[in-house]
């Protein structure tokens, strides 16, 4: 794949030109809180109380192709700024929200990884992974809070924050009706993962985010000159979108609708369950999100398909609103003509 690409970027006679955030987000004016008392349920935890960050995922959570166009160096997993853990100094993510809260925070990024890196920090994200896939960093994470993290991070007692997001890549063969692309088998994994989840990392509130409708990226780009030429000769990375087929370009679609319906089903198990150390709430913030609508500038100016800086900063603001919002209220796109960071009070609780 990364060979074709910078073919690619090689043949075009048109330089992309990267374009500003066309909705920048508010500058950061939350007020500072008080360190928080201990929480004893991880349904009564606030920002101050999480201790360690983490992400599961594909490539949009290492951050692949993320910034710039030429040259192909370019062509890397910009870990540093991805939304959930991304820790670059200055980056809108929620690592470095967090931060505010506990400056002791840990498994942020601080740097970039050549594409299929097998996570990185405590972003255990792994590029073209779909969600059976995911097993495997479960057990990354796992490892890591035992050995590069027990010096900073208590592995039984100290809250951790997890956000999954996954299974775009499940999608993209939804046109062929493969077996891994079906809801049942999607809810059959995921189930499994978020088992393993509660199994082997104690104290975890998981963040389990939404997937929007991939189809808006072939509609954001197809009359684009570059982003054709890429899709043309780049082939595999999204096969049912690089078709241009509005019958596969609706499956997937309607998979993302269905995928998102067992992610509630999935966390309103877990929460009849009520276990004081471990809970997986749904943030629906990305599900509505109008990708055609807002343009290129929220896409790679690589491979017009991975979010881009602007997306992972829209991503971020979506996200933490989430999670300062209750259940059965959480928006799923970010109002543009009404961008508000949620600022926490002192007693306010991560939900």
């Amino acid at each position: 794949m990364v060979m074709y690409l910078v073919v690619a970027m090689l043949l075009v006679v048109q330089v992309w030109e990267a374009a500003a955030c066309p909705y920048p987000i508010p500058a950061w004016s939350c007020p500072q809180l008080p360190p928080p008392p201990p929480a004893t349920n991880v349904r009564q935890i606030r920002p101050g109380n999480i201790k360690a960050i983490m992400a599961m995922g594909d490539s949009i959570s290492a951050g692949f192709a993320m910034i710039g166009d030429l040259p192909p160096e370019n062509l890397v997993e910009w870990r540093q700024y991805v939304f959930s853990t991304g820790g670059a100094d200055g980056a809108f993510t929620l690592a470095n929200i967090l931060k505010n809260y506990n400056p002791n925070l840990h498994g942020a990024s601080y740097d970039w990884t050549w594409p299929l890196t097998p996570g990185a920090y405590l972003d255990a994200g792994v590029s073209h992974a779909s969600v059976q896939n995911c097993p495997s960093q479960v057990l990354y994470l796992a490892n890591q809070l035992k050995t590069t993290y027990a010096d900073k991070v208590n592995y039984q007692d100290d809250w951790k924050l997890l956000t999954i997001f996954i299974g775009a890549n499940n999608l993209c063969g939804a046109c062929n009706y493969g077996p891994n692309t079906l809801p049942g088998y999607f809810e059959d994994q995921l189930r499994n993962v978020l088992s393993m989840v509660h199994q082997y990392i104690p104290r975890v509130f998981v963040n389990l985010v939404t997937i929007f409708n991939v189809s808006g990226v072939w509609y954001a780009g197809e009359n684009n000159d570059y982003c054709r030429l890429v899709w043309d000769l780049v082939k595999h990375e999204c096969g049912c979108l690089e078709t241009g087929n509005k019958t596969d370009l609706d499956v997937m679609d309607l998979r993302a609708v269905q995928f998102n319906a067992i992610q509630e089903k999935l966390a309103a198990e877990w929460a009849a369950k009520n276990d004081v150390n471990f809970t997986v709430v749904v943030q629906p913030g990305l599900s509505g999100i109008p990708i055609a609508k807002y343009g290129e500038a929220y896409l790679s100016d690589l491979d017009c398909f991975h979010p881009s800086l602007c997306g992972n900063q829209a991503f971020t603001y979506s996200i933490w609103n989430n999670m300062m919002t209750p259940i059965g209220q959480k928006s799923t796109f970010p109002d543009v003509n009404h961008l508000a960071i949620k600022c926490p009070g002192p007693n306010d609780y991560i939900q």
